[in-house]
């Protein structure tokens, strides 16, 4: 039985892989794309955070806001700029795809230009131990855990108790109904961008407490919530949670376990699951 500190380390991933696992699955819902540059907002969020909390000085839970602000704000531009229009009629599934591709190597490019290729970590943000008899929990893992339940509950008021909420529900169920009742599908798009960036880039200021930000950090923990979305069952919200729960915790025991085998072990675990229920745990089945 691994002891308690690995199973610790593994909520802590959990809690990253299933809060960007959960935006990339709002995004999904919506435009019905796969956003392949969530891992970099994820990075650019881990930045932002960062700079405020060492350079600014300003609060960690101000600076986490003001990440999702504004890399948010980017995603927003990106969806209006690049997505609205790769997804219209005439363009491919392939066009939108390559250009988000794309956009993975600018934003790395313009990021390492920008900060630099080193790891950077932040000072301590929450010094101290929280003792639990036979082991320690440090504050800040406690942080990225209360951090991550926080956003979780945000956005399930959002989407459930306000009129934003409403109107993003009706156009991932029924869009050309939604826009009979007034509904602006075009801004909806626009602001479920926005919502999904900023849980990437939230979710990379949290985890900035814990590790090193450097420009190159998005891309395993865009897989690993691509995994969470899939093990989950693509476009359910709560299979996203699920899924990402699981392979936080499964990533931690199984790198305990056997170490450098882990990812082979890892991902031959979700083909097996892939090949015994396609949909996912929480998918339709397939018609």
């Amino acid at each position: 039985m691994p002891p308690a500190g690995i199973w610790i380390d593994g909520l802590v991933q959990s809690c990253i892989y299933m809060t960007m696992a959960f935006g990339m699955v709002l995004v999904f819902s919506i435009l019905g794309i796969l956003n392949w540059t969530h891992g970099q907002f994820y990075m650019l969020g881990g930045f932002v955070v960062y700079y405020a909390v060492t350079a600014a000085g300003i609060p960690f839970p101000l600076s986490l806001l003001i990440s999702g602000a504004v890399v948010g704000g980017l995603g927003m531009l990106v969806e209006k700029v690049v997505i609205e229009r790769l997804t219209s009629p005439g363009y491919g599934i392939l066009s939108v795809t390559a250009a988000t591709n794309a956009l993975i190597f600018f934003f790395e490019g313009a990021a390492g230009m920008g900060f630099g290729l080193m790891n950077k970590g932040m000072a301590t943000v929450l010094p101290g131990v929280l003792d639990m008899g036979s082991f320690g929990v440090s504050y800040q893992k406690i942080a990225v855990i209360v951090f991550t339940l926080i956003i979780m509950v945000a956005m399930y008021i959002v989407l459930n108790l306000t009129k934003v909420g409403k109107a993003i529900r009706a156009t991932s169920q029924e869009p050309d109904a939604a826009s009979l009742y007034g509904v602006s599908v075009k801004w909806v798009r626009v602001i479920i961008m926005g919502i999904g960036c900023a849980l990437a880039a939230m979710a990379g200021g949290v985890i900035g407490i814990v590790q090193s930000v450097n420009p190159f950090m998005g891309r395993i923990p865009m897989i690993m919530s691509l995994l969470a979305v899939v093990i989950g069952g693509l476009g359910s919200l709560t299979g996203a949670i699920v899924g990402g729960i699981m392979l936080g915790l499964l990533n931690s025991v199984i790198a305990y376990s056997i170490s450098y085998y882990s990812e082979v072990a890892l991902f031959m675990l979700v083909i097996i699951l892939l090949l015994i229920r396609p949909q996912g745990l929480f998918g339709a089945a397939p018609k």
